[in-house]
C-alpha cells in the first residue's frame, strides 16, 4: 500500500488562492486532488460496472502524522515497485513490447470516461500486479481540474483532449527513441 499526502507548499498555495477560482471543489480545499481521483474511479465504475486495470486501485482516505492521505494499492512489476515510463526511458528499457502496452493503454484511455489533466511519463507505470500480465497503469494526473467542468459535460471534448495529450506523449516517446538509437522510432511507428 502507498499513501499519497498533500505537500505543505501545495496547502499554502491553496490557502493563498482566491476562493472563487477554486471552482466547484473549493470546499475540499487542499484535498481537491483526492476528490478528483475518487470522482474518476466512481465515473469508471458507473460507466463500466467494475474497476479499471489501467487505473491505480484506491483503498480510501487515511489519517497520517502529517495530515490526511489517499491510500492506494502499490503497483508492482516482477515483485518490485512498478517502474515509471520515465525510468524505463532513462534506463533504455523501453522496448517494443512496452510500446505495444502503451498503445493498448492509449486505446483504452480514449474509449474510457476518464478525464486526464496531465498525461506524462512520470504518471504511467509498468505493472504486472493483477494477473501477472504486464499493463500500463495511470497513477496520477487524472480528474477534471477546471472550474467549469467542460470535459465532464462533453464526451467528445474529453476524447479530443485525450487524443491531443496522447499525440503529444507519442511525440515525446518518439523523440526519446530517436535520441537513443532510432530502433524504438521504428517500433513506435509500427504500433500505430
Amino acid at each position: 500500500m502507498l499513501v499519497k499526502v498533500v505537500r505543505p507548499e501545495a496547502i499554502r498555495r491553496q490557502k493563498d488562492s482566491w476562493g472563487f477560482l477554486r471552482g466547484r471543489r473549493r470546499r475540499f480545499f487542499h484535498l481537491k486532488n483526492f476528490m478528483r481521483v475518487l470522482e474518476e474511479q466512481v465515473a469508471f465504475y458507473a460507466a463500466e460496472g467494475h474497476a479499471s486495470q489501467h487505473l491505480e486501485e484506491v483503498i480510501g482516505l487515511v489519517d497520517t502524522d502529517i495530515g490526511p492521505g489517499l491510500a492506494v494499492r502499490c503497483e508492482t512489476f516482477r515483485s518490485d515497485i512498478a517502474p515509471t515510463v520515465a525510468s524505463l526511458m532513462k534506463s533504455r528499457r523501453l522496448d517494443r513490447s512496452i510500446l505495444l502496452l502503451l498503445e493498448e493503454f492509449f486505446d483504452w484511455l480514449e474509449r474510457s470516461p476518464i478525464i486526464v489533466n496531465e498525461l506524462g511519463i512520470n504518471n504511467l507505470v509498468l505493472s504486472d500486479r493483477l494477473t501477472g500480465r504486464s499493463r500500463i497503469v495511470l497513477i496520477d494526473g487524472y480528474g477534471e481540474n477546471a472550474a467549469v467542468p467542460l470535459k465532464s459535460w462533453s464526451q467528445s471534448l474529453n476524447r479530443y483532449d485525450k487524443r491531443q495529450k496522447v499525440d503529444k506523449l507519442r511525440a515525446r516517446l518518439n523523440a526519446a527513441a530517436l535520441s537513443s538509437d532510432g530502433a524504438l522510432d521504428q517500433s513506435l511507428a509500427a504500433t500505430r
